[in-house]
Order: C-alpha cells, then sequence, then structure tokens
C-alpha cells in the first residue's frame, strides 16, 4: 500500500541505520526537478540524484481526501520491450491549508539515509489489486501513468519504503519508494500470508538487501 501513516512494514527484528495541479485546487509544485536530480523544499532542503538507468516521467500531482496535496515523481528501469523492471518513486506531501491534519509519526523503525533518519519498511506489494480499489489515490495514478506511457506493468513488486515527517510543524511529508517487479516470485494472489494490507513483510535478510539495492539507485546529494 502507498498511502499509509503507520505500519512501517518490517520485521520487528529488523531495525536498519514529489495535468495541472491548479485545475484540481491544490498548491504548486513542491520541488524542482532537472532530469533525474530533485531537489524537495524540506527542512533542511533534500537534493536527490536518481541513477540514470531510470527514465523520468512527467509528475504526478493530486489530492488526497480533502487532507494532502501530492507531488509524485516516478522514474522508471524498463527493458527494451517496455516491460518495467524497477522503479524509483519520490513523494513530497502537504498538508492542504485549513485543514488539522499533521504527519505525527516517529521514524521507527529507523533507517540512515543520507543525513536524515527514516521510517523503513520492505515488503511484497500487490500493486494491481490495490490500483484497481483506490484509482484516486497513489496507486492507482501511478499505475494509470506508466500504461499511458505503454509500459507493460508488473502486477506484484517488491518494496522498499522510507518516510519522515519533512519540517517541524508536521505539514509535510517525504516518501521515498524503491520498487522490482516480482511477477515471477509471487504467481500466486492474493498473496500468500499477507497482512491486513493485502501485503508480505520481508524478512530480516532480504529487507537489508532490498535497502542497500535502494541505495544504489538513489543518492542523497544533500540533506
Amino acid at each position: 500500500m502507498f498511502y499509509r501513516r503507520s505500519n512501517p512494514k518490517l520485521p520487528a527484528i529488523a531495525v536498519i541505520s514529489l495535468l495541472a495541479l491548479a485545475q484540481m485546487g491544490c498548491a504548486t509544485s513542491f520541488r524542482t526537478q532537472d532530469s533525474t536530480t530533485l531537489t524537495l523544499q524540506a527542512e533542511p532542503p533534500l537534493v536527490l540524484q536518481i541513477d540514470p538507468l531510470f527514465r523520468p516521467l512527467k509528475p504526478l500531482l493530486f489530492p488526497i481526501e480533502s487532507l494532502t496535496d501530492v507531488d509524485r515523481r516516478v522514474f522508471v528501469h524498463s527493458d527494451d520491450k517496455g516491460a518495467i523492471l524497477r522503479l524509483v518513486i519520490v513523494q513530497f506531501e502537504q498538508v492542504q491549508p485549513g485543514t488539522n491534519f499533521k504527519f505525527t509519526y516517529p521514524s521507527k523503525p529507523p533507517a540512515e539515509f543520507g543525513a536524515q533518519i527514516y521510517r523503513f519498511g520492505a515488503y511484497v506489494h500487490d500493486d494491481e489489486a490495490e490500483a484497481a480499489d483506490a484509482p484516486a489515490k497513489e496507486a492507482g495514478q501511478t499505475r494509470a501513468l506508466l500504461l499511458a506511457n505503454g509500459f507493460k506493468v508488473p502486477k506484484v513488486f517488491r518494496v522498499a519504503r522510507l518516510a519522515r515527517v519533512a519540517d517541524q510543524n508536521g505539514a509535510t511529508e517525504i516518501i521515498l519508494l524503491y520498487m522490482e517487479a516480482a511477477d515471477t516470485d509471487f504467481p500466486t494472489r492474493p498473496l500468500p500470508m499477507a497482512d491486513e494490507d493485502g501485503d508480505v513483510l520481508l524478512n530480516e535478510a532480504d529487507a537489508r538487501s532490498l535497502f542497500t539495492r535502494m541505495k544504489s539507485v538513489i543518492t542523497p546529494v544533500s540533506g
């Protein structure tokens, strides 16, 4: 599941050190992008470099439940036939003016990424099922974008997720996702031994390995 406020998706034993938006009545874009380099207006500002193997798509800008505005950037690594092998997704989310909602969760279980500490989760996710269930939210919006660009999108992904509150007032959030196609490894759906969100937690060794691969393609230049 992409839209999470809790449940960090990591076994207890495992702890490891961003269509015009104005047309939707939302705020303007939250960050700048130069090809595969992103600058997020966090505290302090965060600059990320994405591996050039990943192709950047146009920004996804949309609201969630009259609570927050989302600026989501999607980067695709595919084979020569358009089948997606891996995705990098960077999301900056801001509370809408006039709402009482705040991002207040702790960075637990913690993971060091650049100069900051994030909440970390690693799991197998039925992307097709969630997109069908909630087409207006992150999974549905992202899958529609990928299909519109002609990609062959896996049904199931292996996911590493980092998230943290991006300012002292709890008005913004940063989410980083690294996703690998996993249809071959998980051919049965619903996923066996899935939790209440329909996801399968990775064990400690697999979570650490996936996090290492994530850090090999997303580099925090500053922040």
